[in-house]
């Protein structure tokens, strides 16, 4: 990478220098890494130690962030006395400082690894700061002369002791690789720390849990936490909070979790859900779910790190129609699976069938939530309440068959009833496109076709001060409750999705049955990481190439040979890798169609 997006690494002038200690080398046969849909993701081992640096330099500059954009109020700031009263005074108006990161590649096997950040809200970081984290991850020279650059570019000089309490939680997966590179961003972090004097910034270790487990403690201030137990309480409080509202308005039974149970099993990928998920299996027995979980790390003697992602788990499931390979030759016909990914943000639903699966995607989920909630809203409205408006937020990946039947839905719910106004909009692909949008409504739910989903209630919808002659306000904020954590949570959805189950009295072959999928492929094309930068597409819309120009006329002219038929290319924002979507409606159409676009993508690399 050039050094251009740091002007002064070339000559910084003395009294600007600021030595910070340089941390890992950048190894020979490093290719840079772009920041992608929420961090940086690559290989542990071509080259070896890929990553160190790159986690460690996140530390480094996220350990300045908050003083970085606000270095008057937050830095530079008469700070004098030791007293906590005096510092109270002084940052009164100011949140309390925190980030979070979560050491994770998701669904990748486990010879990668990457870093997810998290803002002290919760959310994925800002993208304005995209830029200055690639620019200092990629940055090939003394790593003192890039700092220099980047506190004199924020106007940012280190003269005095700062007191200012900022704390970054750290979470990982069960990867090999984890613990190492969080040792190393936490060192990162110490760094910056020495640099800029901050005696009360610290990095916590909160040990092996879920992605979303991060983004919750730090949505709901909870940074004293230094595992999950608090997560783990607050989520199966809500949900038995919404099971006793559902009881009382008369939706679920008295008896519930009293008769017959029937079986779910989990399908944990061999990732930190198996750390996790057995932990709300009394609530499941509330509803009258017995939750069993299969590849767990926590229930095999076998290498975990070689099984992480290995033929299971949600990616797996989703991409090659077929049950994990450890229950292929098992008898586990007409039995359901909730399937997640390595981190546990995002799960599909099957059922092995005819050498196949049944599959319920993230679209098919999305639908279920959406029915539920318009009777929460219907029972709600009854009380007076405020005319609510609700987002559905799918991107393209969504098949044709759900948009036409979602579409079909919100019609018909808005001709029934004035007081919630329903609304479908499509974002680029990714979740924190999703929740840039989603302050647009009073209600936002989205959810993508590989199982991330999440349910976002904004804070001008009056949930405070309920009514308590009002059931159904409880309810809803029992259930706002559940989804108090911006980024979607694998294990929340499930509790919610078997609710809907219940108390909408649908089995999950009638999810099946809601719309017939248009056929479709979705495959990848492997690119090499220096030629990825060749594919570019429009900055508002993902699934137009705008780079190479002769790509996308390739892919319009493909697509008008056969009516009803769609397709893209899209470029990954988290592997080496072009993705490639086509719909028609048979099946030799759209592999023909699909085939022709990637033999055509083979062409420009």
């Amino acid at each position: 990478m050039s050094d251009a997006g740091y002007p002064q690494a070339a000559g910084t002038a003395r009294d600007e220098y600021m030595a910070i200690k340089e941390g890992p080398s950048i190894p020979a046969g490093y290719i840079d890494l772009d920041y992608g849909t929420c961090g940086f993701r690559g290989s542990v081992e071509t080259p070896p130690n890929h990553l160190d640096h790159v986690v460690y330099r996140c530390g480094v500059l996220l350990a300045a962030m908050p003083f970085l954009r606000n270095p008057e109020r937050l830095y530079h700031a008469e700070v004098t006395s030791n007293e906590s009263d005096d510092l109270k005074d002084t940052l009164k108006d100011e949140p309390v400082l925190a980030a979070g990161v979560v050491i994770t590649a998701s669904h990748n096997d486990a010879t990668e690894n990457g870093i997810k950040l998290l803002e002290g809200n919760g959310y994925l970081m800002d993208a304005s700061w995209e830029s200055e984290f690639n620019g200092l991850v990629n940055f090939r020279g003394n790593l003192s002369l890039a700092v220099s650059s980047l506190l004199h570019k924020h106007r940012l000089t280190p003269v005095r002791r700062n007191k200012v309490p900022y704390r970054i939680l750290i979470g990982y997966d069960t990867r090999a690789s984890s613990p190492h590179l969080a040792e190393l961003f936490k060192e990162g972090v110490s760094a910056m720390a020495a640099v800029l004097k901050l005696e009360k910034t610290e990095s916590v270790d909160i040990g092996i849990v879920t992605t979303p487990t991060v983004s919750f403690l730090l949505k709901n201030n909870m940074i004293a936490c230094t595992d999950d137990s608090g997560y783990v309480s607050a989520l199966k409080g809500a949900f038995n909070s919404t099971v006793n509202s559902l009881i009382a308005l008369g939706y679920l039974g008295n008896s519930a979790g009293n008769g017959k149970n029937r079986s779910l099993y989990y399908d944990c990928s061999y990732g930190v859900g198996g750390h996790t998920v057995f932990k709300f299996f009394d609530c499941l027995r509330r509803i009258s779910i017995d939750g069993y979980v299969c590849n767990s790390p926590l229930e095999t003697t076998e290498d975990t790190n070689r099984l992480l992602n290995h033929r299971c788990g949600a990616h797996y499931v989703l991409n090659s129609r077929k049950p994990p390979e450890s229950i292929e030759k098992l008898s586990f016909d007409g039995q359901w699976f909730c399937s997640f990914d390595g981190d546990a943000d995002r799960l599909v639903y099957f059922t092995p069938h005819n050498n196949s699966i049944l599959l319920i995607d993230g679209i098919r989920l999305l639908v279920v939530s959406m029915k539920f909630l318009k009777l929460i809203l219907e029972g709600w409205q009854k009380y007076g309440g405020q005319t609510l408006s609700v987002g559905i937020l799918i991107n393209n990946y969504a098949n044709g068959g759900a948009i036409k039947y979602i579409k079909e839905l919100i019609m018909q719910w808005n001709r029934m009833d004035n007081w919630v106004q329903w609304n479908l909009e499509f974002c680029k692909v990714g979740v924190k496109h999703m929740q840039a949008k989603a302050t647009n409504y009073h209600i936002s739910m989205f959810y993508e076709s590989n199982g991330h989903g999440n349910i976002i209630f904004n804070k001008d919808i009056s949930l405070a001060g309920v009514n308590r002659s009002s059931e159904y306000r409880h309810l809803l904020v029992n259930v706002a409750r559940m989804f108090n954590n911006p980024i979607g949570d694998a294990i929340a959805n499930s509790l919610f999705v078997e609710l809907a189950l219940q108390v909408l009295c649908l089995e999950y072959d009638d999810i099946l049955h809601f719309y017939h999928d248009l056929p479709y492929v979705n495959a990848t094309v492997r690119i090499p990481q220096e030629k990825l930068c060749i594919f570019r597409t429009r900055p508002d819309i993902d699934t137009i190439i705008v780079e190479p120009p002769e790509l996308q006329r390739l892919i319009e002219l493909f697509v008008a040979k056969i009516d009803g038929a769609r397709a893209f290319i899209r470029p990954s924002g988290t592997e080496p890798l072009c993705r490639v979507y086509a719909e028609a409606p048979t099946e030799e159409q759209v592999h023909l169609l699909a085939d022709s676009i990637s033999n055509h993508l083979k062409l420009f690399i």
